[in-house]
């Protein structure tokens, strides 16, 4: 798929400043936002979870912490290699984390394999989400989680100097640290990914059930859960 060639290609360039900026942009609040994914996601010690668009790992550590073995899948070989390399200096046993280059189109696990799918700021960069979701809904073992963690754009007061940080404030910052027209991406693809009550009803065409939509950040970002 041709969206997908320019999302990996996209990703490969940016790894080097990646997490920096995360953490930077995010004023430190995206370690907040996987630690809850991750309570959400891990029920039970050595579950076994799919971390889709697993990027440079961050998810995956906190899903490690909480006890669980985790498959990092992501498009983007150079995130992956990031990622593993963080894995080896951050966790002790480094064979709880198991990394996969592969698109979440085609998800090379067998039906019903696994406990929970997590998936942290990725979905939306994954442009038709129905077959990505109907392909999570396969591989998650019967009454078993989805947990997608994703931007949003606030209903209150914040929606437009929050517009205006996205698509000025972090492209520019972005332009000084990083590649600029990935970060320009970034609020486009924000602005146009579903909102939560279709997000919610998209979820439940793909057969998840008990959908809690949960926001964050004051509806910045939200934390989607369903259950197989």
């Amino acid at each position: 798929m041709k969206e997908q060639k320019h999302i990996k290609s996209m990703f490969d360039k940016i790894v080097a400043r990646y997490d920096f900026l995360n953490h930077f942009l995010s004023f430190g609040q995206d370690i907040f936002w996987r630690k809850k994914m991750a309570e959400e996601a891990v029920l039970n010690q050595n579950e076994i979870i799919l971390d889709l668009a697993t990027g440079t790992a961050d998810s995956a550590i906190a899903l490690i912490k909480k006890g669980a073995k985790v498959i990092g899948v992501d498009i983007s070989f150079e995130m992956l290699k990031t990622g593993v390399l963080k894995i080896k200096n951050q966790i002790t046993n480094s064979a709880l984390f198991y990394p996969i280059n592969a698109s979440g189109y085609q998800i090379p696990l067998r039906d019903n394999s696994v406990d929970a799918v997590t998936c942290a700021f990725g979905i939306r960069n994954m442009y038709e989400t129905k077959k990505v979701l109907m392909e999570i809904y396969r591989v998650i073992k019967k009454n078993g989680r989805v947990v997608v963690l994703e931007f949003s754009l606030p209903k209150n007061v914040l929606q437009k100097p929050y517009l205006f940080y996205l698509k000025k404030i972090i492209p520019f910052i972005a332009s000084v640290f990083s590649v600029k027209s990935a970060y320009e991406y970034l609020g486009t693809s924000i602005e146009a990914f579903y909102k939560p009550h279709d997000f919610t009803n998209l979820l439940i065409d793909c057969g998840f059930k008990s959908i809690k939509a949960i926001p964050l950040s004051f509806g910045c970002v939200y934390l989607y859960i369903g259950i197989k």
